[in-house]
Parts: structure tokens; C-alpha cells; sequence
């Protein structure tokens, strides 16, 4: 009859954790994400000449991060050992 008792409690355990709702990380914060894409709309649409005024800047900006991480430094590549082995074949 114990052992019944203790089948019967891992069960019910087993079955409140099936219930509780999946709280994801969007449905727990979806009010901050609706204000976030209210603000984002007004900024689109009332002061578009000051987002496409700062746009160039931020082209500017975007370079040296595109060269690091895209170029990897240059400084890998071992030109010189490269030029040395054509001599050498030749």
C-alpha cells in the first residue's frame, strides 16, 4: 500500500510540471517589446531626416569594425614565406 502512495505522489509530480506554462523570453517581456516598436515607429516616421543625416556617420563608423573582423588583421596571411618558396621552385 506504501509503495502504491509513492507511485501515486512521483505521478502527481510528474504531471504539475507538465502543466506550468513555457514561459519563453518574448511572452514574458512582450509589453517592453511593444513599446520598443511603438518608440522605433515615431522615430521612423517623425524624424527621418535626422536618422538619414546621421547615416553617413555611421558607415563611417561600421569601417574599422568591418576591417577587424572581416580582414581578421592581415597580419596571418605569411606573405613572405610564400614569395620565398616561388624563387625557390623556379
Amino acid at each position: 500500500m506504501a509503495a502504491n502512495n509513492k507511485v501515486t505522489s512521483e505521478q502527481f509530480k510528474n504531471n504539475t510540471n507538465e502543466k506550468q506554462p513555457n514561459n519563453s523570453f518574448v511572452k514574458r517581456n512582450w509589453p517592453i517589446f511593444l513599446i520598443l516598436s511603438i518608440i522605433g515607429f515615431y522615430l521612423v516616421t517623425e524624424h527621418t531626416a535626422h536618422l538619414l543625416g546621421v547615416l553617413p556617420w555611421l558607415i563611417l563608423l561600421a569601417c574599422p569594425f568591418i576591417h577587424i573582423f572581416m580582414h581578421h588583421g592581415h597580419g596571418q596571411h605569411d606573405h613572405a614565406n610564400h614569395n620565398d618558396k616561388e624563387v625557390k621552385d623556379e
